[in-house]
This record gives structure tokens, sequence and C-alpha cells, in this order.
């Protein structure tokens, strides 16, 4: 039966009501001391949290005097702001200028004719928008443009899917290439308006049009060209010229593309709003000490508002006995140091000032309340006044280079305060690409660039990109220059990179050069795909292909060929650069014998007391060498020996004449302490180490070699001799070359000229071509000619051939039949000679020599009586052309003139209805005479309309035809049929080499560059004699890797020790060595060509990690497929056993599974830990483990970690940025860390969530807390325990009383009992 609890039922105590009292009243201390504990807690981090919030404020306002755009900040302003307003930077120098506004800079605009709807079909093909200066005929026409090639971006193509003219408006807008495209309704209809949306004479625009075949648009897309081609009616005219501003400032006057003009006050942008000639603007330019001053008050605020509530918490009222919730606070405590040693300290750095702490600016502590800060803004104004710079120093940080050319740019934590020399041992370079010499690039003719070489793909700073250039004739290196810079520099790839490069062309050595606008070693240039047409016409080539370069050789310098005297080996004392010894009051004696006797010299001027060699430097060692040399010169030996001392300070002679005949011995040396200075060795003997001229080889050096992968079967042999130069070396090297691959076997046959296709028409059986005219137009390496076929040989090769020498002379192109087909090739031989057939059979044309009257200059055929009026009958259709347009406009030229009858034409051809504009063209001859001739029908080549059946005729000549464009009535039919040939251009082969000596004097190394067959091939070589290594720089083709163009990183030392260098960037290292992680290396383990099985007899061993020691498991059964996916769980393994998850101790886990790798198929494991407690080892490895992870006891492979050695240099972190300048020492740099730039990074460190002191404070609090609530719930359980314990005790205690009590009652009853029977 279960147990009753009835607390009293025995004793008759109210014992329940007792235990709560006995319980309660132990209660209520530790409850009452608990929740004190608490409401302390509580209000504690009610504080910090308001601390936390005052500080963040203080912060806020010391963060913004910090800036040094703050403490440095100007203000400017412009007498009249109507005409111009002004920005100011920190730059910025306080002073009074006078600006005169003469012109604003404008914008260039164009408009179309009005168009009916914007919805207007216009036509298709693209549209290329290039941007530079436009030259101006005299009547304001297009002329030419020099074009920007930095400027600008890729054709835009127009098709069906934005033909109209709202949609050219969107693609020309969404290019985003410098052009803006809006369209207007001026009454009479739409018009597109192309605006360039930079200002300015170079942001002029050039607008070119094609139609979808490539050609210059004669109809359609005309409409929307403005160019000196593409001119006159139908084309857009100018509403707005290109302008520069043109102002005058110190009686100088500046021109600037933008309105936004900067450099002409220091440190103030003008923006330009309108000219105003002869009334100057007055600019003033002073500190904004308005603006400052109110940050400082801010920051007053803020620090007083902290020390307010920091003093009311900190506080003691002795009167009260009353202390302040944080009295004795280590944390506030340190916190409220912190900030005062800061107000009052001078700047560690900042000299030559009297300004040189915060107090010294008006910010003083007042005595009197509270020391509270108070700022008195007039002592604030007085220091700005006198020392401005000094202002800047103080608040914010600032750096300053003694070196114009270097700049600091910023800092880095570890940075302190203080002056650090600067030492500049290799400047930044850019990549420079330089192209192979091309014979065409000497541009005695025009280069024309078409389909066949108008492409590459380039690598600019390890972007990849696919270059097309604008099809062409080039009259100039500089204009092809202009247009290679300008398509590499329009795509959109290298824009979005910010990437670009100069292209430069050299007349004398006839290439191009590329330069990359970045600098150091990520700038680098190389092209990765070009075909043999680019190379052989523009000399670029992929690495590898083109110049051969050799090694770079001390063995090629200079040295090498100019011989050397005998020379004296080193004597026994070094002599610094400053030592200087006074001869005159101790001469050196010693003899100098060069064969025929010793002479004696006697050394005796004072070099230490003159400036023996005139280099205004007195007593150094430069003196020293002047009067040894002084001494010598005034003997017999004058001329026949110079003294030097060598790079170590060890005095050397050497003979004057070289060779290895001459000798020279020292003899005879005095005793005196001159002579112990000088440090002479009479003992060496006789010297005969000098060279003749020249490099001799004895016998003669053999090599291999390679053209586009077929190797020599006879090495190339260069005679044995002497070589006197570079130059006859190269010669030699190239003659070898030379007879070696004209006489293999193995190179026959491979040299040719330029060729054609084989046509694909069949002229295999006899053409009667004088009733069937064929032909077509060649260009023979430059020459073209049109090639009329009219023969009637059975032969048909004979009548070509015949056709050929009537057009070239004789021997200059071969006829051939291959196949079936025709094929030309030139009889000139070698990598510039090409063919390339420009037109393929012709229509009819009308002729020329017909025409009365030439064409040179703009005709007018506007206006009533002026127009021009014939028709071209063609396939037996009349087409009416009526010529009535001003072909003065645009560039007033016979090229105008041109434009506005094919404009007519295309309107007569579109009129009637059977033919397109293009159908037929208006051409003019060498002597400028009119002519027509038939390309098409509808866009078809028809046989009335092109070769041998085509005719043409020209009629009903009416107007100003006759008087004006010279035409008479004539038929033609001239057309001739094609012969199947495509237009690629092809080049010959050859196998000329071309080798040359290149000597850098900046290295003193010298190289052979070597060249064989052009640009196009790769040459490469093997078996080669030492000689041919060590003299000739050749390399095995096995190891031999071309390097690419690279640019090299700024490199130097910062307070004496190596900086790191990136682009033009140097930045002060730490200059200690940190310390290392401890590791371990196992064996090879399982190498995973099959799955490995974890099971319980391979998944547990014992690692000590940073000296603690764990039993790990891995988890099993498991299966591994890969090393890198049982490396991460046995990382995870580790981490998470508790013997190291409560330690804080991690590792790493790497698997290895690079074949050229020392650790390859081998664990390794990283602690995460630094220093020499780092480290990782095996205590015991089952063979299960050991075989599948390759642990063996110990360390194996690994290491323990290393210590930190040395400490962190002051100087690590700053960063400068040096743009040119000299090698060696540059001066100092100065880094100063103003007050308010040291009070706001400590702030920032307090106040850091992570770590910092009152985040750390506050998670105090929060842990006190915690604890807090633990020891209620502890009192809680106890409490519990003890009442339970209580009532238990009262439970027997009153069953005892329960039972006594029946025992009472029992006795009691047995007396009554006894009385009651006694009765």
């Amino acid at each position: 039966m279960a147990a009753i609890e009835s607390l009293g039922l025995g004793s008759g105590v109210l014992t329940n009501d007792l235990v709560e009292k006995i319980v309660g009243a132990e209660r209520e201390a530790s409850d009452k001391r608990l929740d004190r504990d608490e409401e302390i807690l509580d209000a504690r981090i009610t504080a910090y949290g308001e601390i936390k919030s005052l500080a963040s404020t203080l912060q806020s306002a010391t963060s913004a005097l910090s800036l040094p755009s703050t403490a440095g900040s100007t203000t400017a302003s412009s007498s009249d702001e109507a005409i111009l307003t002004t920005e100011a930077s920190i730059l910025a120098e306080p002073g009074t200028y006078s600006v005169e506004v003469l012109n604003t800079a404008k914008a260039h605009s164009v408009v179309t004719d009005a168009y009916s709807s914007i919805d207007e079909n216009i036509g298709t093909g693209s549209i290329q928008i290039t941007f530079g200066a436009i030259t101006y005929d005299g009547g304001g026409g297009f002329l030419s443009q020099d074009v920007d090639p930095t400027k600008g971006g890729p054709p835009i193509t127009i098709d069906s899917s934005n033909q109209t003219l709202s949609g050219i408006r969107e693609a020309i807008n969404n290019a985003d290439i410098g052009a803006k495209a809006s369209i207007i309704n001026d009454g009479s209809g739409y018009r597109l308006v192309i605006s360039s949306e930079d200002t300015g004479e170079n942001n002029a625009m050039r607008i070119m049009t094609l139609d979808d075949g490539g050609a210059v648009a004669t109809s359609g897309l005309s409409s929307i060209a403005y160019n000196e081609v593409q001119s006159g009616a139908g084309t857009m005219s100018e509403t707005a010229k290109g302008e520069d501003a043109l102002l005058k400032a110190n009686g100088l006057t500046i021109t600037r593309e933008s309105n936004s003009i900067e450099e002409v006050v220091p440190g103030v942008t003008l923006n330009l709003l309108s000219a105003d000639v002869g009334k100057p603007i007055s600019i003033v330019v002073a500190p904004d000490t308005a603006g400052i001053q109110e940050k400082i008050q801010d920051f007053v605020n803020a620090y007083n508002d902290f020390k307010k509530f920091s003093d009311e918490l900190t506080s003691y009222n002795s009167d009260t006995d009353q202390a302040g919730l944080l009295l004795g606070d280590s944390t506030l405590r340190s916190i409220q140091s912190q900030v005062r040693s800061m107000i009052s300290q001078p700047i560690d750095g900042l000299t030559g000032t009297k300004y040189r702490s915060l107090t010294e600016l008006g910010v003083n502590t007042d005595r009197t309340n509270d020391f509270l800060l108070e700022f008195d803004p007039a002592v604030f104004s007085k220091a700005m006044k006198e020392e401005r710079e000094s202002i800047i120093s103080i608040l914010a940080k600032s750096g300053t280079a003694e070196d114009a050319q270097i700049r600091y740019i910023n800092d880095s934590i570890n940075t302190q305060p203080g002056t650090y020399d600067i030492e500049v041992t290799q400047l930044a370079t850019q990549a420079i690409y330089q192209g192979g010499s091309v014979a065409g690039l000497d541009f005695a003719s025009p280069v024309t660039i078409d389909d066949s070489n108008n492409n590459f793909t380039l690598n600019l700073n390890g972007k990849n990109e696919a270059i097309t250039l604008t099809s062409g004739s080039y009259a100039t290196g500089e204009e092809l220059a202009k247009q290679i810079g300008f398509q590499i520099n329009s795509n959109e790839t290298y824009k979005k990179f910010a990437y670009g490069v100069t292209v430069e062309y050299d007349a004398v050595d006839k290439n191009f050069s590329i330069t990359s606008n970045k600098y150091g070693e990520d700038s680098k240039i190389s092209f990765t795909s070009t075909d043999s047409n680019s190379a052989n016409t523009l000399g670029f080539n992929t690495t590898g292909k083109g110049t051969y370069e050799g090694v770079e050789l001390t063995t090629l310098n200079s040295d090498a060929f100019l011989g050397k005297g005998s020379t004296t080996q080193p004597g026994n004392r070094a002599m610094a650069e400053s030592e200087g010894i006074n001869f005159a009051s101790n001469n050196a004696t010693f003899s100098l014998d060069i064969g025929g006797g010793a002479i004696p010299v006697t050394v005796n001027l004072n070099a230490a007391g003159n400036d023996l060699n005139g280099d205004s430097v007195i007593g150094d060692r430069k003196d020293t060498l002047q009067a040894i040399q002084t001494a010598i010169d005034a003997t017999a030996l004058n001329g026949d020996v110079i003294a030097d001392f060598d790079d170590n300070g060890y005095l050397t002679f050497t003979t004057s004449a070289i060779g290895s005949a001459q000798q020279i011995e020292i003899t005879a040396v005095g005793a005196s302490s001159s002579d112990t200075a000088i440090g002479l060795n009479a003992g060496q003997g006789i010297q005969t180490n000098g060279d003749d001229a020249g490099l001799t080889f004895a016998a003669p050096t053999e090599f291999n070699m390679a053209v586009d992968g077929i190797g020599t079967t006879t090495k190339v042999s260069v005679p044995a001799g002497t070589y006197l130069s570079g130059a006859d070396l190269a010669t030699a090297v190239e003659a070898a070359m030379d007879t070696a691959l004209g006489a293999d076997p193995a190179f026959a046959g491979l040299t040719k000229g330029g060729e054609t296709n084989t046509g694909s028409r069949d002229i295999s059986t006899a053409i009667d071509f004088t009733t069937l005219n064929a032909g077509f137009t060649v260009n023979v390496s430059g020459i073209e000619k049109e090639i009329i076929v009219d023969g009637n040989d059975p032969d048909n090769i004979v009548n070509i051939q015949a056709a050929l020498d009537a057009a070239f002379t004789p021997g200059v192109v071969t006829a051939a039949l291959d196949g079936t087909g025709l094929k030309l090739t030139s009889v000139a031989t070698g990598h510039n000679e090409y063919l390339e057939v420009t037109a393929d059979g012709r229509g009819a044309k009308s002729d020329a020599a017909l025409v009365t009257t030439n064409i040179a200059t703009g005709i007018d055929f506007s206006g009533v009586g002026n127009n021009a009026t014939f028709t071209l009958a063609v396939d037996g259709i009349d087409i009416n052309v009526d010529v009535n347009s001003d072909g003065t406009a645009g560039t007033n030229d016979a090229a105008s003139t041109l434009s506005v009858i094919q404009s007519a034409l295309d309107t007569g051809l579109a009129a009637s209805g059977q033919f397109a504009a293009g159908d037929v063209v208006a051409k003019l001859d060498g002597s400028g005479n009119l002519f027509f001739e038939t390309l098409a029908k509808n866009g078809i080549r028809t046989a009335a309309t092109y070769g041998s059946g085509a005719s043409i005729e020209v009629k009903n000549i009416a107007g100003t035809t006759a008087a004006n464009l010279g035409l008479v009535a004539d038929v033609q039919s001239n057309g001739y049929d094609t012969l199947g040939f495509d237009d690629a251009r092809r080049y010959g082969y050859d196998l000329d080499a071309d080798v040359s000596y290149v000597y850098d004097p900046v290295t003193d190394l010298g190289s052979l560059q070597i060249n064989v067959g052009g640009n196009a091939t790769e040459v490469s070589f093997s078996d080669i004699d030492a000689a041919a290594v060590s003299f000739f720089g050749l390399q095995d083709v096995a190891i031999y890797s071309p390097s690419i163009a690279q640019g090299q990183n700024v490199e130097g030392k910062v307070n004496g020790i190596e900086a790191k260098g990136n682009g033009q960037y140097l930045s002060a290292t730490d200059g200690n060595k940190k310390a290392s992680n401890g590791f371990y290396i196992a064996n090879p383990g399982a190498d995973f060509t099959t799955p490995v099985n974890l099971d319980a007899t391979n998944n547990t061993f014992t690692i000590k990690v940073d000296g603690v020691e764990a039993v790990i498991s891995l988890a099993q059964p498991a299966v591994y497929n890969s090393g890198e996916s049982l490396a991460a769980a046995l990382e995870n393994a580790i981490n998470a056993d508790s013997t190291y998850s409560t330690d804080g101790i991690k590792v790493k886990v790497e698997y290895n599974d690079d074949p050229a790798s020392f650790s390859y198929q081998k664990f390794g494991i990283i602690s995460g830990s630094k220093g020499e407690t780092s480290t990782v080892e095996m205590v015991d490895v089952p063979g299960g483990a050991s075989a599948v992870f390759g642990f063996i006891n110990g360390l194996a492979d690994g290491e323990s970690g290393k210590a930190q050695e040395g400490e962190i240099d002051p100087s690590s972190g700053i960063r400068m940025k040096i743009t040119g300048g000299a090698l060696g020492a540059r001066g100092d740099v100065t880094y100063i860390s103003g007050f308010a730039d040291q009070l706001n990074a400590s702030l920032l460190a307090m106040l850091d969530s992570s770590d910092g002191l009152i985040s750390n404070k506050l998670d105090a609090l929060d842990n006190d807390k915690t604890k807090l609530a633990e020891k209620r719930e502890s009192i809680d359980a106890r409490m519990s325990a003890q009442e339970a314990r209580l009532k238990s005790q009262f439970l027997y205690n009153d069953a005892i009383v329960s039972k006594l009590n029946s025992t009472g009652d029992f006795i009691k009853q047995q007396f009554e009992a006894m009385n009651a029977a006694n009765k």
C-alpha cells in the first residue's frame, strides 16, 4: 500500500509549514544576493552598451577627421558662376587666380535627311564610327581624319532586326562606343542625330557605312555616312563641329577637349559653362577652415559625451559613500587612458614645425569643467594660416617622398610612423612586342589589308581575343599602325579590363611594335594565332615562329670582340670608395714591366686633400686612382698602362695594347704606409692573360637545324677562324645556313613563288577566246594588272601565258594546267612574293577613251539647267539617269562628283524595275575619265551583265552631260568570262637565312637572331656543338622555350629590406622570417587505381598533434574512390576528436596526385598552429592503416614548426608608386600617422565585434550572467534537496512521535483501566 505523506499527523505539529519556513528562510538570503548581483550585471551590461554607442559616435567623429581629404580640404569660388564653377581637392593650393574663357568645348554632331517615319527601313550592312580630329576643305567639307586608335569600337551590325531608323538609333546607343544617337522631328520629318559623347576636336566622328558584302555602301546605309568618300546629297550633314575649350590663365592660352578642366589652377577642377572673351574670372582657393572646425567640434562633443558618461560610471562620492557602477573597472580605465594620451601626445615623425599635437591646434582640457575638452577656433585658424601642411599631418595620416617620381599610396596595420630610405634596383616596364621585319612595310606602295590577311588572335595581359582589321589600302606605316591600335583597343573584353596598347611603326626596321598600357609581370603580349599571310604582311607571328632568339651571352658582348690587354691580379687590400691617400707625405713606389724592363713609378700627389679627378668630391678613391695614373703617365709607360680599381675595390694594372702576346708584372713594391694602403703584391709574377681581338674558333662549329619541322640531313658547319665583330660572325653563320639548306636534299623543291588556287573552270579542252573572252585582274607582289585572254591557239595555256606576258613582260608569272583548271605562279620566289586575283571575269564597261572631259574636281549639278541626263542600256533595258545633286559638297573633288553620279545611277537602276542599286557602277580611269561597268542584274550575275556576253550602251545624252561629264554615245560588248579563281592572297616560300647580331648595352650581353624564310616559319636546332651553345646561344629544340613579351615589376628596398614589387607599386615587407607550421608527410599509400575500403582492420591509428596524443578512428565501413575524398574524411575525423576540439587543435589534410611532385600519392597532415610547438607525428600505426595511408611512426618526411625569426620592420606595408627616375638610392619616404588616424584605429580595435575590448567586456558580462543563472539553478537544486531531506526527517520523527503517542495512549488507557478497576 502506497505511503501517504502526512506531515504532523503523528505529532500534531504543522511540520509542512515549518519546512517551508525553514527552506524559505535559508533561500531568502541567497535569492537577495543573486538578485542584487543580477541587477548590477544588467546595469553594467546596459552601461557598456551605452559606452559602446558613445565610443561608436566618437569613432565616427574621429574617422571624419582622420581622412586626408578632410584635414586638407579646401574651397574654391568663382567670381562668375554663369561662366565657370569650381571644385577643389586636397591638392589645391590656396591663392587667387585669374582665368578668361575664350571658348567652351563642344561635341561633334551630324544629322540625316528627313524620313517619313521612325520605322522606315534604311538598309543593312555595318556602321563603323571612328574618332579623331577632322580636316575640312575650303568649303567646310570632310577631307580627312586623324584617327585616335584609343577610341571607338567594333563595327555595328545592321540587319533585318534593326534596319529601321529607330533600330539604328538603338544599335548605336547599345554599342557604347562614344557616340549617342537620337531622333528628332523638325517639322519636315524624322531625322537621326548622331553626336559624340565627349567634346573636343579629337572626338569628332567619321562614320563609314558598308553594305552586306563589306563594300562601301552606295545606297541604303550610305544615308547614315559622314566621311570623305560617302559625301554629298543623301548622306549626313554636320550640325556642330567638335571644338576644344579655349581659355587664358596667367597669360598662357590653354586648350582642352573637355569643359571639365584640371591642371590649370593646381588641385582645382574648372567646369566651363559659357565663354566671355575679355572678361577675367577670379578664382579664390582657401583652406576649408570652417568645415574642418566643424568636424573638430563634432569630435570634442563626442569625446565630452563619452567622458561625462564614463566619469559618472567611475565616480565615488565620499560624502554619501556611493560609488559609480564601474568604479575600478579595468576595461573602462584602459579605454579612457588610451583616448586621453592620444589627445595630448605629439605626433611621431612630425618635425620642423611648432604644431605637433592636437592641443596646439586649440583643443585643450578644461580643468575647471571636469577636465572636458574645449576647442578654441581662433587658435586653429591661426595654425591653418601659418602651417596648413602640419595640420594635415597632425590630424590624418600622410606620406611624402623626397623624389618627385615616387608617390606614397597607402600603408598597412604594421606600418609605423617614421622616415625610410628607398632604393630602386629595377623600374617597372611594359610588355613590348617587336614584330618581324617585312620588306613590304617599306610602303614603297600601299599595303593592302583584305580577308586574306586581316585577322589574328592576340593575347594581351592574359586575355585572348580575335582581332580583325578593316580592309583597305594603307599608304603609310603610321596609318596602318593606327588601324591596328584602333581595332585592338576597340575590343570589348580589353575595354572591360581597361587594357590597351600603343602601336608604333619603325621605318628603319620596317616593322610594328605593340606596347601594353599595363606595367609589371602581368603585362604580356603574344600572338596565339596568325596565318602565313598575316605574318608576312604585318610581321606578327605566334611564339616560336619567325625570328629565333638566341640566348644573350657575355661571350658575345662587346669585350668579346674588342680583345683586351694583360691585367695584374688583384692586390692584397681593398680600398673603400671614400678613401683618399696623401701620397705627398708618404710616397708609394713600385715598378711595372710590360716586356721592356721594369719602370719605376713614384706616386707623390695628395689624394686625401684634393679633388684630383675634377668630380667636385675631395679625397676619395677616384682621387687616389688619379694620383696613381698621373704617376704612371709621368714615366715611359705613358699611355701604355691603365690603373683601375675592380668592383671589389682592389687595384689592378692593364696594358693598353691588347692581345695574348701582352704581358705585365709588378715588382719592387715599397714598404711605406701608402704602399700598404694600395695593397700591391710583387709576388704575382708575369701576367699574360690578354686576349686577341675577335672570337677565334679553332675548329668548325656544327649543328643540325630544322625549318617548319624538316631537319637537315647534313650538319650546318660554320668555318673555323677569327671573327672580329658580331656582324662578321652573324654573316658567317648566315652563309653556312644558306649553304647547308641550299644543298640538303631534304629541302629540295620547297622554294616557290606566290601562287593562286587552281581555277574551277575546266580549260583542259580548247577554247576559242577570240569569241569567248576570259580574264582576270591579278596582283603580283604589289603590281596589279588586268589580263584579257583573247587568243585562239589550240593550247589554252599558250593563250593565257601570252596575255600574262603582254601585261607583265615575260618571266613574271607562269600559267600552268593543274588537273583541268588554271594555276598561276610567280617566277620570283620567296616569302615576300605573292599572287592575288582581285577580280575574276568582268562585266561590260563603256569606253573611257571616248570621253572628252575628265573629272578632277567637284561639280554642282543642282539647280535649274545644271543637271546631266543620259541613258544606259543593259540587257535591253533602258536605265535613265538624272544627275541633279551638288558634287561640290563634302570633299569637293572627283570622288564627291563620282558619289553624286553613282547616287543618281542607283536611283535610275531602282526605277527601271529590273535592276537594283549597285548593279552598274560608275568609275574613273587613271586620267579622270568617266566610264560605267555592269556587274549584275538584281544582285545576280547574268550572262548579259557579267562575262563575255555582257554589253552596255550609253545614249540619250542631254543637259550638261557632254560639257561636264564628256560622255558620248557608245556601245561596248567587252566583258570577259571567269576562270574560277578565289580572291585569297598566297605567298611564296624560301629558305633564305637572315642572321643578325644584337648587343644590349644595358645588360652588356650579345646574341644572334636567326630568321629563315620570313615571319611565318619555325626554326629549331639539335645536335649542337658546345661552341654553338656557348658562343652562338643556340638551344636544343627539346629545351628551347621562347619567351613572350612581358613587363617587369618594380624592384627595390625600403629601409634596407627587399621590398615586393607589383607593376609600378613597391611595398615594404615584414623583413622577418615568419613562424611556420609543423607537418607530416607519409610514405606512399593507396594509389586509388581501385577503390579503398575502410573497415575495422585499417581505420584506426594513434597520432600526436602539437604534443597532444589521440586515438583516431574513421567511420567504417566506407569506400573511397579518390585520395581527395579520403583526405577530407581523415581531416574531419582528427578535428572532430574531442581531445583536439576541446583544446582548439586543428589540422589540414591533403593528398597529392601530381606525378611531378616529391609527395606524389602521399598524405600530408599540417598543424593549424605555428612555431616550435607545432608538430604532427604518428605514435602507433597498425599495418592495415599503414597500407592505406602510408603512415609510419615519427615525423616521417615532415618537420616541426619553426619559430618566428626577427621582428616586423617598422616600414612594413608602406606602399609607393614609382613612375620613373634613376636606379639606386632615391631619397626617403616619411610616413606620419596623425592623432585622428591613430585614435580611429584604436577605437575601431576597441569596437571590433570579434575581438574588441568592449565586445570582450560585454561577452564577459554575458558569461557572468550565464554563471549567475547557473548559480540559481544550483541553489534551486540545493533547496529542493534540503526540503526533501527536512521532510524526510520530519516524517521519520513524526512516526516516532506518533508511536510514542500511541504507546502513551495505551499506557494511559491501562492506568485509566487500573484506576477504574480499583474504584
